[in-house]
């Protein structure tokens, strides 16, 4: 498998510029229990009702697959990654 891309999404932006929060991480630099966690999101694919959480992507056998999950949910090395850009 390849890489996860992480994107923050919700919380409160003020006016002004926005932002891109997203982060990258390869599938095999995370850890086996990791990996169990994000497998059993993108299986479960249950809807997110939050005001924070973030959307996964990854690489799935039929092509992109992508789930969203609470903040508590994402594995640390994830949320980690995630960097704020600025887009104008």
């Amino acid at each position: 498998m390849g890489d996860v891309v992480v994107e923050e999404f919700g919380g409160f932006a003020p006016a002004g510029p926005h932002l891109r929060k997203e982060g990258r991480v390869a599938w095999s630099s995370l850890s086996p229990v990791d990996q169990a966690k994000l497998d059993a999101l993108f299986a479960a694919r249950r809807p997110v009702n939050a005001n924070m959480g973030y959307r996964l992507t990854r690489e799935g056998p039929n092509g992109p697959e992508t789930v969203e999950a609470t903040v508590d949910q994402v594995p640390e090395a994830l949320v980690k990654s995630v960097a704020t850009t600025i887009i104008k």
